[in-house]
């Protein structure tokens, strides 16, 4: 067998090598022959073919008690055959950058581990972003009427996002900002607002599950000055006289109601005669603005039990004994008087009546306590919390009748009704 000392390498050195040659059992007698320049460089010959390896030390990342690297043993790697380089200078490159990897403790002879194929995120859209708010909404029971004015608006304004990724809203920033101009321009203020708090309310949601998400584009949008209703009723003689101007009797108690308690017009006209208890003075109203969590009695004055009863007495005349509601209509499907069916010249708008009961509440020196639970808005801070209305039925029904001979007082000059019939 050919024995040859560490040399410099070169290419006409090692192609002039003998093969290597074989023992009596035809084994191939390899031999290597280690370059002088680069450590740990050589060439190896066997019978037919010759190839260059690199041979080093490898070491782990750890490190022992003394704060040595810890040798995990000898790597042979082997850079190719012979006649695939041009020149020593590109053997010697490539050994340089095999001895790089053993020195950072990278194992060239081990197989490279597959790399993961990333799974493309699925995209979250905002119509799938709505059915989840939604869903949360019915969950804590949002009245029905809060539900569909959500879908209103998603159907006029945003059917076209249905598809649309959130990620690509939440970075559209200028986009949904001239979504809500153009709503302002072409369909008012107000609708535009509401529109951009839906999508506000829409992505927060959706914010808390996919954190990822940029922040809320809503931000970016300039919302538009909403001013609170400033019309309320300040010639209580006038509006009586309007009231009292309507032909339908249903119609004229169902306003004379909304003024003496100040209740929103969906629960007024939703009002059933099982939930009255005149005996007690007080209506019960099981789904009001904020869900069945909301429900409360309202109380009712002497002067709104006598108008009820006889409601109550009218009705079984007209509508049947069992009819249900407490305000009813022949003109509405849903069989109570909704606001498309009332109209009246001199009539302000029916939650003006609402304000115009905070008024006259705040006009005979009720506190804002008893305002606000009269009102059924919710009472603020950790000692709202704690005062519960409903154990209050006494307190709050005298209040009520408070309001009830104040308005009384400026309708008929202070001179107050014995009963309903004589006033109205």
């Amino acid at each position: 067998m050919a024995t040859f000392a560490p040399t410099k390498l070169t290419i006409r050195f090692v192609d002039n090598l003998p093969p290597a040659e074989r023992d009596e059992l035809g084994r191939v007698l390899s031999y290597s022959v280690r370059d002088t320049l680069t450590p740990g460089l050589m060439v190896v010959v066997n019978a037919n073919s010759k190839s260059f390896a690199v041979q080093r030390d490898l070491y782990s990342e750890d490190r022992d008690a003394q704060g040595r690297r810890v040798k995990l043993g000898t790597r042979r790697v082997r850079l190719g055959n012979a006649k695939q380089f041009l020149s020593i200078e590109a053997v010697r490159a490539k050994a340089q950058e095999v001895t790089a990897q053993l020195r950072a403790g990278i194992d060239p002879n081990k197989p490279a581990e597959p790399k993961a194929i990333p799974v493309p995120k699925k995209e979250f859209t905002f119509g799938q972003a709505l059915d989840s708010y939604i869903d949360r909404c019915e969950r804590k029971a949002r009245r029905a009427s809060t539900v569909q004015g959500y879908h209103n608006l998603f159907e006029r304004y945003l059917k076209d996002w249905t598809d649309r990724p959130l990620r690509d809203i939440g970075d559209d920033t200028l986009g949904v900002d001239e979504r809500h101009r153009t709503i302002t321009k072409n369909n008012g203020p107000v609708a535009a607002n509401q529109t951009m708090r839906l999508v506000r309310a829409v992505y927060r949601h959706a914010r808390r599950k996919l954190r990822d998400l940029p922040p809320p584009p809503t931000d970016a949008v300039d919302f538009n000055d909403e001013k609170r209703r400033s019309v309320i009723v300040t010639d209580w003689p006038a509006f009586w006289a309007a009231v009292q101007g309507l032909r339908n009797p249903v119609t004229r108690d169902w306003y004379i109601f909304l003024a003496f308690t100040g209740m929103r017009r969906g629960a007024a006209s939703e009002a059933r005669v099982e939930h009255l208890d005149l005996e007690n003075g007080f209506l019960h109203v099981p789904n009001p603005k904020g869900g069945p969590k909301r429900a409360f009695d309202l109380p009712l004055s002497a002067f709104l039990v006598e108008m009820l009863r006889q409601r109550i007495k009218e009705n079984a005349d007209v509508f049947g004994k069992d009819y249900p509601w407490l305000f009813p209509s022949h003109f509405s499907n849903k069989g109570h008087i909704t606001q498309a069916h009332v109209t009246g010249e001199g009539l302000v708008n029916p939650h003006a009546l609402r304000h115009s009961y905070a008024t006259a509440a705040a006009a005979v020196g009720m506190d804002p306590f008893t305002i606000k639970l009269l009102l059924n808005h919710q009472l603020p801070g950790v000692t709202g919390g704690y005062i519960h209305g409903s154990a209050l039925g006494a307190t709050l029904r005298e209040a009520q009748g408070r309001v009830s001979a104040y308005l009384l007082g400026q309708i008929h000059g202070n001179v107050l009704p014995l009963a309903r019939r004589a006033v109205a």
